[in-house]
């Protein structure tokens, strides 16, 4: 059987950023509904430029929103934030590049077969983990199958691998149960074969309290909920890097708290989801914008029974009126100006996505939807419809969910608000218990990353663990899924994936309502951001240009 070349080898490019594997089971939610923010181009201003000659040393502290409840991505779910930290001490396999495909990164090649099902993977020979120990195939395997096994990466891959073998020092076989196509995009690209030293997963913790890489920056303190310190690796693979002494990144929640320790000089930067920020502080500092890779929205569960009570948001019917009411514009105004508002999973900026208008979802109109508010009551003998909307309970998500009460309240649909607190909503959202929920889970570089959400395969009623939130799927989109996993041609890809928002649109499963607007605001005198601007920080993939940052 002849081999099939996907890349070759080559210095790992910069950029790096994306969500890795929406193996990120819980994490799915982990910002589930989060802070408010939305949608907007992408650019900001550049400070610095690559011409630059790096200077080595010093320090910077950057505020990020949230942590995590460890640092090994296959037992702890690591929302955006973690994520981002994270990449300072591990890295991946392959790196995104500009184009959004996977580029050669501890890994310098994959090959596979023709039928996509066997995959040689060659790693770099130059590499050793923080603690000295060396990279190789034996170190790699083991990385990949405690992310195979792993209790939360494992539910995403479940069922693919048949297993990973040793060629040589530098040469790993992956052999899988399907044909995998998307696997370089899908699966090297992604958290879960983050590389961690043998000594770091022999810790009965698996590293989740102290991890070993092979990244910039070595683990150095850790204050749950504060802070977390890492320091510059010695011995980093990567001449000349990193060029900082030392990074911490420090926990503040708040957008106004961080936003104010950037301006007095506690931080030289900050992500943020506060449109505001983006806007004020743009010429005073640097702003990187990617307000157009995570979609906001309400999903809807289609399963027909919660427990004993019958779930009103099994009928399509229900669904639709839900749409048709959703004033989602006034939704992204209310969220910030320059926001916008989705009609899918995929930005129109993006390979995969389409003119917002080319998406075949409901516009907002009252009439139709208590037109579908009255077929629903038809359908089901009904004397009302009524909604259960959970969300978390800050102040930002309880304001757009009174909001959408309000909509919705106009076209006849009775509305109680239910705020969950962050951990329990997790648990309620996975279980299945839930009506419509505010949340965000879209924000992968290559579609096949968002396989789990729509599979029939990862759906398990209620009280089951339901990776597929809505509990939605039809023949048609299981098709439409697997061949945007196994085939090698890109534009029968697209077109799956266009068959994907189509169904997901008829059947309202997603009422869409704006694009986060993430932002990072850096101090003037931080250098080395190219690879932020270059691929969309947001994604939850390992990003590799932490050892290009420097200070001057």
């Amino acid at each position: 059987m002849g081999a099939r070349r996907t890349s070759g080898t080559g210095r790992a490019g910069r950029g790096r950023a994306a969500l890795g594997g929406l193996f990120v089971v819980m994490a799915l939610v982990a910002g589930a509904c989060s802070s408010s923010s939305s949608s907007s181009a992408g650019g900001g201003t550049t400070a610095a430029t690559a011409s630059q000659t790096p200077v080595d040393g010093g320090s910077i502290v950057i505020g990020v929103t949230t942590e995590t409840g460890g640092w090994n991505p296959h037992y702890t779910p690591p929302a955006e934030s973690a994520s981002f930290i994270l990449s300072s001490m591990l890295e991946p396999l392959a790196t995104t590049g500009e184009d959004l495909s996977a580029q050669p990164f501890l890994a310098t090649a994959w090959v596979a077969n023709d039928t996509f099902d066997r995959w040689t993977v060659t790693l770099r020979q130059d590499v050793t983990f923080q603690n000295g120990e060396k990279f190789d195939a034996a170190a790699a395997k083991g990385s990949i199958d405690d992310g195979i096994n792993g209790a939360v990466s494992g539910q995403a891959v479940k069922g693919l691998f048949k297993g990973v073998s040793v060629v040589d020092d530098h040469t790993l076989l992956i052999e899988l149960t399907q044909p995998w196509a998307a696997f370089p995009n899908s699966f090297l690209d992604s958290q879960i074969p983050v590389m961690m030293a043998p000594a770091s997963l022999a810790q009965p913790d698996h590293g989740t309290t102290h991890p070993i890489g092979t990244g910039p920056f070595v683990f150095d303190s850790w204050e749950p909920g504060t802070s977390i310190k890492v320091k510059k690796n010695p011995s980093y693979w990567q001449t000349g890097q990193p060029h900082l002494d030392r990074i911490e990144f420090k926990v503040i929640p708040d957008g106004a708290s961080r936003s104010a320790a950037l301006q007095t000089g506690d931080l030289n930067m900050m992500l943020t989801t506060n449109p505001k920020d983006a806007t004020s502080l743009d010429g005073q500092y640097q702003v990187i914008k990617a307000w157009k890779t995570e979609p906001e929205m309400i999903a809807t569960n289609t399963t027909p029974k919660l427990g004993d009570k019958t779930n009103p948001l099994a009928n399509v019917h229900a669904r639709k009126a839900l749409a048709y009411a959703t004033d989602r514009h006034a939704v992204a105004a209310l969220v910030g100006e320059g926001v916008d508002s989705p009609t899918s999973p995929f930005s129109p900026d993006s390979p995969w996505g389409r003119p917002e208008d080319q998406n075949g979802y409901p516009e907002h109109d009252v009439d139709k939807a208590r037109s579908e508010v009255a077929a629903y009551l038809q359908d089901t003998g009904e004397s009302s419809l009524h909604v259960t909307l959970t969300c978390s309970g800050d102040v930002d998500t309880t304001r757009i969910a009174q909001l959408v009460q309000g909509q919705w309240q106009e076209a006849g649909i009775t509305v109680d608000i239910e705020p969950v607190e962050a951990s329990a909503l997790i648990g309620r959202l996975i279980t299945g218990n839930y009506e419509a929920s505010i949340l965000q889970i879209y924000n992968a570089p290559d579609p096949d990353q968002l396989h789990y959400f729509w599979s029939a395969a990862t759906i398990s009623g209620y009280g089951g663990i339901n990776i597929n939130l809505t509990q939605y799927s039809n023949p048609q989109m299981e098709a439409a899924i697997e061949v945007g996993r196994v085939s090698g041609d890109t534009a029968k890809r697209k077109a799956a994936y266009d068959q994907v928002v189509d169904q997901l649109n008829s059947a309202a499963t997603n009422i869409w309502l704006y694009w986060n607007p993430f932002s990072l605001v850096a101090d003037n005198n931080i250098h080395g951001l190219e690879g932020a601007r270059a691929v969309p920080f947001p994604y939850s993939n390992p990003k590799t240009w932490f050892g290009e940052l420097w200070k001057g």
